[in-house]
């Protein structure tokens, strides 16, 4: 079975790839999707095997495999869009749920307007925390810091957040 996959692989490897770079216009991205598509027919010979040709049918898979990512890419950008604000609101708020609602554009362009005035590696940081959900140590290994490094960073980011929104209601106040 191994000679005959290799056989398998080797004529339709670039077909596959070649198509999924045309629909995801990434060498990278085409790559993975082949593997992904590959390693499937290698776990299921039924598929492929004693079939001199299975274009169509690895074709639909491919096809099908980007189209499931590009769903899954889609649901990860709108929780990246609405769900984490709406978690880091509720952080740096805590139990005010109504001033939450009530001041939502007004704090999301605090927060960004906040981040945009700090220190860019801190920055970086703290969005691979909050955004990326990336765990401290994680953080560390990506950027070559210390874990107790990152933690502080992202505490200096938080500690100014809740400094700018404060002042933000205190300044509210007198309106």
């Amino acid at each position: 079975m191994e000679k005959e996959f290799q056989s398998f692989f080797i004529r339709n490897f670039p077909k596959v790839k070649n198509f999924a770079k045309m629909l995801l216009k990434s060498e990278e991205d085409a790559e993975d999707v082949s593997q992904d598509i590959f390693l499937k027919l290698w776990m299921q010979p039924e598929i492929w095997q004693g079939k001199e040709e299975a274009d169509s049918y690895i074709y639909s898979m491919t096809k099908n495999l980007i189209l499931d990512r590009f769903k899954h890419i889609s649901v990860e950008r709108e929780y990246l869009n609405i769900v984490v604000p709406e978690t880091l609101l509720s952080e740096l708020m805590g139990e005010n749920y109504v001033l939450e609602q009530m001041y939502y554009k007004d704090i999301q362009l605090l927060v960004r307007l906040t981040l945009e005035h700090l220190p860019e590696k801190r920055v970086q940081i703290f969005k691979m925390s909050r955004f990326m959900h990336l765990s401290n140590k994680e953080i560390a290994e990506r950027l070559d810091l210390s874990v107790r490094t990152v933690e502080h960073q992202i505490y200096l980011v938080l500690a100014e957040l809740k400094k700018a929104i404060f002042l933000y209601f205190f300044l509210s106040l007198f309106k």
